[in-house]
């Protein structure tokens, strides 16, 4: 008879910016319970400019660094692309898979294909970045079909260091104007924000999905691994599966 090897079964490769420690105590705690999966981490260094878009040369040896534990699958955990542009992602994941040899995604990428997998189609804009920054990711959008009849922006920018390090009151005044109007849906886009933890409350006490761009990260890869799953208390995406 022979035995598995001990460990986790299915790999999940993630590339996240150096500054960005959201990504795996978010993803630990969404995978915890889940002892067949795990996540393996690579970072890099973002660009200066928030306009540059994130290519093949931005990650550096970073992706070849993780092919090396040979992922199920394997994602950018940033959304740029969703103001430099989707195309620009759908290429990069042709690059990630080429090197990595495993299915590739992007947090922009993920959050889209989160929106169809719930039927959304008019949503509230969640973004800790600067407002223009947020009015190209409507034009991105809405150039895709999704309506974004209301975005919700900080008054001052903070840089990606500084909105993981903001408290759940600050994450709510940020959240709760997204979900006025009349939208179907709320989407929060930023991987460093930390409101994956505020999902749940907001989807019950308006009655409708909330979609937060680093949970959507990990529900595709999921799905690309071929390992999809209902994961109970963060929202109505991961419990979809």
């Amino acid at each position: 008879m022979t035995s598995r090897a001990p460990g986790p079964s299915v790999r999940l490769g993630v590339l996240a910016p150096s500054s960005n420690s959201n990504a795996e105590s978010s993803i630990q705690r969404m995978l915890a319970g889940q002892d067949d999966v795990a996540a393996h981490v690579s970072r890099f260094r973002l660009p200066a400019s928030l306009g540059d878009r994130i290519d093949a040369e931005v990650l550096g040896e970073a992706p070849a660094l993780l092919a090396d534990v040979e992922p199920d699958a394997v994602a950018f955990h940033g959304t740029s692309g969703s103001w430099t542009g989707f195309d620009g992602d759908r290429l990069l994941c042709e690059q990630l898979t080429a090197v990595v040899g495993a299915p590739a995604t992007t947090a922009t990428l993920a959050a889209r294909a989160a929106l169809d997998a719930l039927g959304l189609n008019s949503v509230g804009l969640v973004f800790p970045g600067p407002r223009g920054i947020a009015e190209e990711i409507v034009a991105q959008y809405e150039a895709d079909g999704i309506r974004m009849p209301v975005l919700s922006a900080p008054e001052v920018e903070l840089a990606n260091a500084e909105i993981a390090r903001v408290g759940d009151d600050w994450i709510d005044a940020l959240m709760r104007p997204a979900f006025s109007g009349e939208v179907d849906g709320v989407l929060c886009i930023g991987t460093n924000l930390r409101s994956a933890y505020r999902v749940a409350d907001f989807e019950a006490e308006f009655g409708i999905p909330v979609i937060d761009s680093a949970t959507a990260t990990l529900w595709h890869l999921l799905r690309l691994a071929g390992a999809a799953r209902p994961i109970p208390g963060w929202g109505s995406l991961l419990a979809h599966g």
